[in-house]
């Protein structure tokens, strides 16, 4: 297969490879080492997304309309394939890369190890099938320690309860009803004991924890009867404190029983979201109303499998903020720096909202389209860059062309020429963002193609064709832009 772009940073590329620019190498000096490089396009005939890869060769993609999971090689040959409970939104599979074997979650109560290279199976952990729990193994979805779906050394696997409503005609137990699960990936054992919540218990649907900005512990928002709970779960040993926040959520005029609350780089201070999703307006997630929540840090944690209020004294204040905030989940870029980002509607503007998970974030132009398409509710992938010292947010300039946002400060790094983001009956839509940190390229799909750009300068390397709607997914290694049934994939390889 031809390669293409070999001398895509050739400085830090030769840097990569250990060589030198000299004539020869210092006495003792290691064998040179390969060299990343993008592999020319290859075309797949099915409707794929991919979702993780090994770090290396091999990545697994979903083919959705066949309902299977392939691991594929950068020339697209399929390695082995599953039968999965998979759909075209991704909404059916999570899957995690953990040394030599890939760790799939479908929803079907059970996650499996494969062996990244022969597909034979390593582990499997079921969802106990507990008497009197009343959420059943199908309502539970995952997420990764990592931030993401390649793990590193201690990183876990959570299970967590996603369904708001329990099964009807069911009387839970303490001991049954359980939310969380935390699995060791190289084992598929438990890191520590199950964390359950009490007979009146109740979870909002959705994720359950929220990542810390240091991916070292998560914060849950919860009912416990009448009671509003914040709880912080540590992820070296599942020890939790558990916090009621009632008479502090006494501003909140929404009338909604449940809320969110997300950590900031402060563990006393989080950040209250007043509820503002209205199904009958799809713009009604670029709308948030937010609190800034102060609690106790000092506060002794437990060891329980069930989840209750602290018996300590606890001083909690809630302090309604119209400044920027994170108001949405954090993502991480490769080298695990945290970003947030989402729009903002105002009666004349939108604005991309955003932080690097600090208490206070800030504000940045946005063009019209973007509360439809970026940072909110259903919107297109992005992932946060590395560019030198800094984390960078990628997003539509208000000019048009894209821009690189410092994920702490909102200024630009660099602006970029290009297109605007679809207009009212225009073809063509944002379709999502990626990065392949070990090339240091940014990739879009946008108004029928995908551009691969420099990460550090935003200067565009080359582009390609893509549908009208065509989406984006990558995962660090590979990149992929589907069609209507045909699909189009960039690896990286070593040379």
């Amino acid at each position: 297969m031809k390669r293409m772009w070999a001398g895509v940073a050739a400085a830090g590329l030769v840097a990569l490879s250990g060589c030198s620019d000299g004539a020869g190498q210092p006495e003792g000096a290691p064998s040179p080492t390969t060299t990343p490089t993008l592999a020319e396009p290859v075309e797949l005939d099915y409707y794929a997304s991919v979702i993780t890869d090994n770090g290396s060769d091999l990545a697994l993609v979903g083919d959705w309309m066949s309902q299977k999971l392939r691991v594929i090689d950068a020339d697209g040959d399929e390695k082995w394939s599953i039968d999965s409970n998979t759909n075209e939104d991704d909404g059916g599979t999570e899957a995690y890369s953990a040394g030599e074997n890939v760790i799939v979650h479908d929803y079907s109560g059970t996650t499996t190890a494969y062996s990244w290279a022969d597909g034979q199976e390593v582990w499997t952990f079921d969802i106990p099938d507990t008497a009197g729990s009343c959420r059943p193994a199908q309502s539970f979805g995952s997420q990764s320690t990592a931030g993401g779906s390649r793990l590193g050394e201690g990183d876990l696997i959570l299970l967590e309860n996603i369904w708001m409503d329990s099964e009807e005609n069911c009387e839970p137990s303490a001991e049954g009803n359980t939310v969380l699960y935390a699995l060791d990936p190289e084992t598929g054992k438990e890191a520590w004991p199950a964390r359950s919540v009490g007979e009146d218990g109740q979870t909002f649907g959705g994720r359950l924890l929220e990542l810390a900005p240091d991916r070292k512990s998560g914060v849950m928002s919860w009912m416990d009867g009448d009671e509003s709970m914040v709880t912080r779960v540590s992820f070296d040993d599942g020890t939790h404190m558990s916090i009621p926040i009632t008479e502090a959520r006494k501003i909140d005029d929404t009338g909604a029983d449940y809320f969110t609350v997300y950590p900031t780089l402060d563990p006393g201070n989080l950040t209250y979201v007043y509820g503002s999703a209205d199904p009958d307006d799809p713009l009604s997630s670029a709308v948030t109303r937010a609190a800034q929540l102060s609690i106790p840090t000092d506060l002794k944690s437990s060891d329980s499998p069930t989840l209750t209020a602290t018996e300590q004294s606890v001083d909690v204040s809630m302090e309604d903020t119209f400044d920027a905030v994170c108001g949405t989940e954090l993502r991480f870029s490769a080298e695990g720096k945290p970003a947030c980002l989402q729009t903002e509607l105002f009666a004349s503007a939108v604005k991309y909202q955003g932080s690097d998970g600090a208490v206070d974030g800030w504000y940045a132009d946005a063009p019209e389209a973007a509360a439809a398409v970026i940072g909110g509710l259903g919107s297109p992938q992005w992932e946060p860059v590395d560019i030198g010292g800094q984390t960078a947010v990628i997003v539509p300039a208000p000019e048009g062309g894209i821009a690189a946002l410092d994920a702490a400060t909102g200024k630009p790094v660099w602006t970029t020429d290009g297109p605007k983001l679809k207009e009212e009956g225009e073809t063509g839509y944002w379709g999502g963002q990626g990065v392949l940190p070990d090339l240091g390229l940014i990739v879009v799909t946008d108004h029928k193609k995908t551009t691969f750009f420099e990460v550090k300068t935003g200067k565009p390397v080359s582009d390609h064709p893509a549908g009208d709607y065509s989406d984006l997914s990558s995962s660090g290694r590979f990149v992929i832009a589907t069609n209507e049934d045909t699909s189009t994939m960039w690896a990286v390889v070593d040379q």
